[in-house]
């Protein structure tokens, strides 16, 4: 065969080669196999051992390579010994350490045998879905050491991988798959981890994640619009004119109102991912009839609640009464002192009804709801104790925890008296006692303050009863005792701690990731916390209430000289 010949040949096949198997690729002559985009910041692990290094340092260097799992964490292969490198099972499960855990010699089984235990921290594991599970603990394997070829290698690496958390953020990349809230339609976000690299097949592994379904955490919160069985007939595309082309198979029998919310969870889960317009189709033929291309801004609909308006200011609570951020009195019977207010919370978005905390005459707590302009109606409820309220996405349903073991749901009604109800907490009271709840902005979870630690839980709704489920304790163990907390993205939230060391943290509502703030200008102990997104965090401490944001990265003082026991709020 002529040479030119075998070149043209070899040329069609790379072209063709990662369709194989792919039925039904669009008819058009600028596609092509998706190209590299860059993602994340992905470094590379050492490639592998430097000659004559010392064991420990090879113990180390193996410890740092797992967090590289490109070709079968090859990085991390390269430090055992040859037998050892073909046998490894680095598919056992990934569990995520604290960054540099410590190493101890071991006596000498035998002879030219060398043993060097490895322990430390541990944070959680990743599971297959890509979802972090927190799981904190300690943890202790043994390595053993030999020369092999001159040269000291690992013989016996247990099944899995042990990761450090700062690896794991180095080689991997966060991402948001998008399902749906049941009540509301609109988009939840949920977190996974993914390799960075090779980044061209990001996008198809995050549409492989989105087409599985929700994670465990999840469960029950949040459903798909997407049917089971649904699958991608072709790889994703990338036209040369920039259209990045997605063809799915198995939603025949789908409504248009039904496919419309795949096309949001699409586009939603891949933004920032791939080129925009995204020419979504099934079979071959737009996805929606009348659109076949999409942007982020033609699914704007189906975007979850987000924070107060700039226009809605925050507020605070001092000496009993509820105040602006500028020391100016509130209206209505809360600012006008009729009660003594120990805490309050305002709807989302404007602020139009509020839920306060009071003393009653008998000394013991009382919620009083309402509309923030004018009075306030009192919630019969039998409390010795009772958490700061928090509003439900609705904006017409706040909850209240009372004795630190019940959360109670107050639904108003229009002119009618306010409606109670129960929401199942047993999952999450089974940890402690509860101090504080804060519903997130979209609805779909909570985070709470239990026994002292940091827990989020999945709001689920079966035949009209309301449970939290799936509570996680969040960096357990490496956060100190917390104090309180609150949503300041729907992936992220704020912590303040508890006792004489202020210490603000901001954590990933899966708890991988945690990024403590300044202390400066902070005395403990601290007491309250709020956040909103847009919003600069607000935290009052022992001498008053000082506000962050991470352009000025210094906690500035808010109304200056008010002393210790004020309580900020946010709208929502």
């Amino acid at each position: 065969m002529p040479m030119r010949l075998l070149r043209l040949l070899a040329t069609v096949l790379l072209i063709v080669a990662p369709l194989a198997g792919c039925a039904a690729v669009p008819d058009s002559s600028d596609l092509e196999v998706v190209r590299s985009m860059p993602v994340g910041s992905g470094s590379a692990s050492p490639a592998g051992p430097q000659r004559g290094v010392d064991p420990f340092r090879l113990v180390r260097e193996f410890v740092e390579a797992t967090g590289n799992p490109a070709n079968g964490h090859a990085a991390a292969r390269a430090f055992l010994s040859r037998t050892a490198a073909a046998n490894w099972d680095d598919r056992a499960g990934l569990t995520v350490i604290e960054d540099a855990p410590g190493a101890a010699p071991q006596a000498d089984p035998n002879g030219g045998v060398r043993r060097i235990r490895v322990g430390g921290s541990q944070l959680g594991v990743l599971a297959a879905d890509g979802s972090f599970v927190p799981a904190a603990g300690t943890f202790a394997i043994p390595l053993d050491v030999v020369t092999e070829h001159g040269e000291w290698r690992i013989t016996n690496p247990p099944p899995g991988v042990l990761v450090e958390a700062s690896a794991v953020q180095r080689n991997y990349r966060q991402v948001r798959v998008s399902f749906v809230d049941p009540n509301r339609g609109t988009l939840v976000p949920d977190l996974r981890w993914v390799p960075a690299q090779p980044a061209s097949t990001l996008p198809g592994r995050v549409l492989d994640l989105l087409l599985a379904g929700p994670s465990e955490r999840l469960a029950g919160a949040v459903r798909t619009a997407i049917p089971g069985g649904t699958r991608l007939r072709s790889n994703v595309l990338v036209s040369r004119s920039g259209r990045t082309v997605i063809n799915l198979s198995g939603v025949d029998a789908l409504t248009d109102q039904q496919r419309r919310l795949v096309v949001a969870q699409i586009v939603s889960s891949l933004d920032g991912l791939v080129p925009a317009p995204m020419r979504l189709l099934a079979d071959g033929e737009p996805l929606v009839g009348e659109q076949a291309e999409w942007r982020s801004a033609d699914i704007a609909a189906y975007a979850g609640p987000t924070g107060p308006r700039p226009d809605v200011p925050g507020q605070v609570v001092i000496g009993g009464r509820l105040r602006r951020l500028d020391g100016t009195p509130a209206v209505g019977s809360a600012g006008a002192g009729q009660f003594t207010v120990l805490g309050a919370a305002s709807s989302n978005p404007g602020g139009e009804l509020l839920a306060a905390v009071v003393a009653g005459p008998d000394g013991r707590p009382q919620l009083r709801v309402g509309p923030s302009d004018g009075d306030l109606a009192m919630v019969p409820l039998d409390a010795a104790t009772m958490s700061r309220p928090t509003w439900r996405p609705s904006g017409t349903e706040v909850w209240t925890v009372i004795n630190g073991r019940m959360v109670v749901g107050v639904a108003l009604s229009g002119a009618g008296p306010p409606l109670t109800y129960q929401v199942n907490a047993t999952e999450l009271t089974r940890l402690g006692t509860i101090s504080e709840l804060r519903s997130s902005r979209d609805g779909v979870q909570v985070a709470a303050v239990v026994g002292g630690r940091l827990v989020v839980a999945a709001v689920v709704t079966e035949s009209g009863l309301v449970s939290l489920r799936h509570p996680q304790l969040l960096r357990d163990g490496s956060l100190p005792p917390t104090a309180s907390v609150d949503w300041a993205r729907p992936e992220l939230l704020v912590v303040a701690s508890a006792g004489q060391s202020p210490q603000v943290s901001s954590v990933s509502a899966d708890g991988l990731t945690v990024r403590q703030l300044s202390s400066t200008n902070l005395t403990g102990p601290l007491t309250e916390v709020v956040a909103a997104p847009g919003r600069e965090v607000l935290v009052a401490d022992a001498t008053g209430l000082w506000g962050y944001s991470d352009t000025q990265e210094v906690w500035e003082p808010l109304l200056g000289g008010i002393g210790p026991g004020s309580a900020p709020l946010y709208p929502g």
